[in-house]
């Protein structure tokens, strides 16, 4: 899958909405630029555990959220 992005006037690009979701990064978040011989990497250090419940957890059913995201975790 590539996707591809714009270098604006002051050098910066747009992560595409689909790739943030995925990788569960938030404006705000830092990420880490690697360089490499055929380019620069873009690296997301890790999710937050904040980043990952955004968006998941209604304060009325937060116990049985909770529960749920428990068992999703589990290995």
């Amino acid at each position: 899958m590539a996707n591809k992005s714009t270098i604006g006037p002051k050098g910066q690009i747009t992560i595409p909405k689909e790739l943030r979701d995925k990788y569960h990064m938030h404006e705000g978040e830092v990420v880490v630029l690697l360089p490499g011989e055929e380019g620069v990497l873009i690296k997301h250090p890790g999710s937050t555990l904040r980043g990952r419940l955004r968006g998941k957890l209604d304060i009325k059913g937060f116990e049985k959220d909770l529960e749920e995201l428990r068992k999703q975790w589990k290995f």
